[in-house]
């Protein structure tokens, strides 16, 4: 009986433990159920959220967006340039197409076209597993509907919210357009790299035939190009060699970049063989000899070889080709062949500048590869809006047409017109640029763009790389530094003064304002406790401002511009004339440096915003010392050597700058309004018929038209300025002799609060010794002199002088000699004079 008990109690427990575990597994199903339902809710109400905010499109009139091109505006909203995007591409019917070709994309691309309807959900679920797995948006699934409609609607943002609207996009093609119409309008629209949009474009690229030409190797090759354009384009790059067969290989040109190394002298023995041989003309043999562009030989790519067996083992495998085709197609021996691209019209350098950055940003905020970014500018539709003044820049174009302001003007070799010239004006406020010519009076091929290509700065580099930080360091306007001999470390005389003249005890603003390459250097030793210290100041600074050019000892250990010659111009590679004036520019903005940008924002086809350009800002002094050290560029101006800038009831700062060698001559300054610089030299440097001079006149002339509608402005003066009345020969406050001395030493000066003197005047610490002008011949009864002859004798000065301070500094002061005309080049010419080899 007790066992009987004691078995139906096991038996109950045993059901109440399943029956809490079925309890359990079925809380645990309905769980995954819940959460299925509410991932799915979301999932449909977030696929709902986005095809309710995309915008419908029109299916019949599909045909017109196969040529959508993108368009710059100005600043204020009007048509600067069509950015063409029929360059590359030659719309082909689908009867023009070799079947072979319609069926290796398939093949590669989308196996299962003629099947779906717009949307392949097993590849939807391939792609989401594998996405799950490697927690990234790599595996695309897109069929050749979606990527059509990305192609002409989209964009390539790698987002899940642009996939869903490429989906919907491709049902709505596949209910209005046949799979023939579909794959028809994708093969003429899809990137093939190099530049090709399109099949026929490919085809005349990488083959020189038409489409209808291609066999089955060569249609595999393009086919296999989509998956990766840069990758897979048929053909990679290298140097020429002195090897090369002249007549066979194949060329391909680009323009110089700031990376291209030059051109070693086995490549330039190539390119006299080029032009013997008929490959190039005069023209792009100038060009390559002058490095403005590259060449380089086109061969065969590995990888794209690889890719073609892929494509060809799936149409075999699919069925679209047959073992023996397929075998032979294997065995074929590619042969690059480049064709010749017509490219129409020619674009503005500030155009030029504008898709350079859009496609740079593209690709650094977007993600985008670069054949993405080119993609997307060139056929995506895009409404770009600049930062350039229509206004501004047409009389930069007027001005830099006319030979007037160029005198001295000769035709090169290749007829290029010389010297060149560049300007770029910049909103200092903002970064915006508002102008920018890199050339002037150029025929045919403008990628040479001097404005962003580096020249030899001369003095105007001196306010940036030494008075900038001095003043930022402690030093004032008022610091005194002694303009005489100065000898380097070997006990050789440098640097001299381009006068050849010195100036004696002299501030900093009067060293600045006659542009000493002695007083510059020595300011230059002061702002470190050591010489190297000093100089890693002044990159220091350089950089903060924006200069990128400046050669490290890290980047390269023999020659590099880490010396003191870099406080006068010296430099490796040089300066660009647009980081030139972001950098005085930065002066102007109150000490804050501003990246230039060329657009404000970037809309796709249906006004959407794809990018909006904010500038980087960063801080390199404060506007107190960025205030002074404009001020002391104003007097520059105002009656140094850049007089020739002065535009009326205008406040303007600026310098000058010409290299020792008369290669190149500068103006880089501001006004309250706008910073430009101006640059004209030779492209094969050549000495100029002036200097520095016809650099401020340019500048002038152009930025009296620029502001000739704007109220006149001086330059906004912040809090915490103090004004002294000091003496230029110490530096200090006024003495009670200062006022004495005859060469007017006394003036008043500017100071950051806190930095301004407090002690006085040691220089002038007894009456100054008045020795009269044995030239001079006073009128009659101002000054005490001879009776027989009417000259004035030292004793007779000197009694003047004495007399007159014992009288109080009264009504009867004697008059002085009259002032010894001051250093300076009486033209406004200013020259650095760097060590032999700069």
């Amino acid at each position: 009986m007790d066992n009987n008990r004691s078995v139906e109690k096991e038996n109950n427990k045993k059901k109440k433990k399943k029956k809490k575990k079925f309890i359990s597994i079925k809380v645990v199903l309905l769980s995954l159920i819940l959460v299925m339902m509410i991932g799915v809710a979301s999932v449909a109400g977030i696929v709902y959220g986005v095809i309710k905010n995309t915008q419908p499109i029109d299916v019949s009139n599909i045909q017109n967006l196969l040529d959508d091109s993108s368009f710059i505006y100005d600043k204020n909203g009007s048509l600067i340039e069509k950015v063409h995007s029929d360059n590359f591409r030659s719309i082909v019917t689908m009867d023009k197409i070799p079947k072979d070709l319609q069926n290796a994309f398939v093949s590669i691309e989308d196996e299962r076209f003629y099947s779906h309807k717009g949307v392949d959900p097993k590849r939807i679920i391939g792609a989401i597993v594998y996405d799950l797995k490697t927690m990234s948006k790599a595996q695309g699934a897109s069929t050749i509907t979606q990527q059509l409609a990305k192609n002409i609607y989209l964009t390539h943002e790698k987002t899940y919210t642009r996939k869903i609207k490429d989906m919907y996009y491709a049902l709505a093609l596949e209910k209005n357009l046949t799979k023939d119409q579909i794959l028809e309008l994708y093969m003429n629209t899809i990137y093939l790299g190099r530049g090709a949009t399109g099949v026929q474009a490919a085809a005349q690229t990488y083959f020189s035939k038409d489409v209808g030409d291609l066999n089955i190797a060569e249609c595999a090759i393009i086919a296999g190009i989509t998956k990766y354009p840069s990758k897979y384009s048929p053909f990679m790059t290298e140097r020429l060699s002195s090897a090369d067969d002249v007549a066979s290989v194949q060329l391909i040109f680009y323009p110089k970049s700031a990376e291209t190394s030059p051109a070693s002298e086995d490549e330039k023995s190539m390119f006299s063989k080029l032009l013997q041989n008929g490959r190039i003309d005069k023209f792009q043999y100038d060009q390559l000899i002058r490095e403005e562009i590259v060449v380089r030989k086109a061969v065969l790519s590995p990888d794209s070889i690889k890719r073609q067996k892929i494509v060809l083992s799936k149409m075999y495998e699919l069925g679209h080709i047959t073992k023996s085709e397929y075998d032979e197609a294997q065995n074929y021996q590619i042969q690059i062949n480049i064709g010749t691209k017509k490219v129409s019209g020619i674009s503005s350098y500030f155009g030029d500048m504008v898709k350079n950055q859009v496609i740079s940003s593209l690709m650094d905020e977007k993600g985008f590869s670069e054949d993405e970014a080119r993609d997307t500018l060139y056929k995506g539709g895009l409404r770009i809006y600049s930062t350039m003044d229509m206004n501004i820049q047409k009389i930069v174009e007027k001005e830099f047409d006319n030979p007037e302001n160029f005198p001295g003007s000769y035709k090169d070799s290749s007829g290029t017109i010389q010297p060149q010239s560049s300007m770029v004006i910049m909103d200092h406020s903002n970064g915006q640029v508002r102008a920018l010519v890199g050339g002037r009076l150029i025929g045919g091929n403008k990628i040479y763009n001097r404005a962003i290509n580096p020249r030899q700065p001369g003095s105007s580099i001196k306010p940036l790389a030494v008075y900038l930080p001095a003043l930022d360091k402690g030093m004032t306007a008022a610091t005194v530094i002694n303009d005489s001999p100065h000898y380097d470390e070997k006990g050789n005389l440098w640097p001299r003064n381009y006068d050849r003249k010195y100036g004696g005890p002299s501030t900093a603003r009067q060293l600045l304002k006659r542009s000493s390459n002695v007083g510059t250097v020595v300011l230059a030793e002061m702002l470190g406790e050591t010489k190297q210290q000093s100089i890693s100041t002044m990159v220091e600074y350089l950089e903060k401002l924006g200069i990128s050019t400046v050669v490290t000892r890290g980047q390269n250990p023999r020659v590099n511009d880490e010396n003191l010659s870099l406080a006068l111009g010296g430099m490796s590679r040089g300066v660009t004339n647009l980081e030139m004036t972001a950098a005085y520019g930065a002066i102007a903005n109150n000490g804050v440096y501003i990246e230039p940008v060329f657009f404000t924002r970037v809309e796709t086809s249906d006004g959407s915003i794809l990018l909006e350009k904010k500038p980087k800002k960063r801080t390199v002094v404060s506007p107190q010392t960025a205030f002074v050290m404009g001020d002391m560029l104003k007097s520059v101006v105002d009656s140094g050597t850049g007089a020739r800038a002065k535009i009326p009831n205008m406040a303007v700062a600026g310098k000058t700058g010409t290299t020792s060698n008369q290669y190149d001559a500068w103006f880089a300054g501001y006004t309250p309004y706008y910073a430009g610089a101006t640059w004209i030299g030779s492209d094969m440097p050549q000495p100029l018929s002036s200097g520095s001079k016809m650099s401020a006149m340019l500048w002038n002339k152009i930025m009296k038209q620029v502001h000739s509608n704007t109220p006149g402005k001086q330059f906004h003066q912040p809090e915490n300025i103090v004004r002294v009345s000091i003496c230029t020969k110490s530096g200090n406050r006024l003495s009670e002799y200062c006022s004495l001395d005859p060469a007017g030493t006394v003036m008043t000066e500017l100071f950051v609060k806190g930095t301004e003197p407090q002690g006085y005047c040691s220089y002038h610490s007894t009456p100054p010794v008045i020795e009269p002008d044995p030239n001079e011949v006073p009128p009659e009864g101002e000054t005490p002199g001879d009776p027989q002859t009417g000259e004035s004798t030292d004793q007779d000065w000197q009694n003047a002088v004495n007399q007159w301070v014992n009288d109080g500094n009264s009504t009867s002061k004697p008059k002085p000699k009259p002032e010894q005309p001051k250093p300076g080049n009486p033209q406004g010419e200013d020259v650095s004079n760097p060590p032999e080899g700069y």
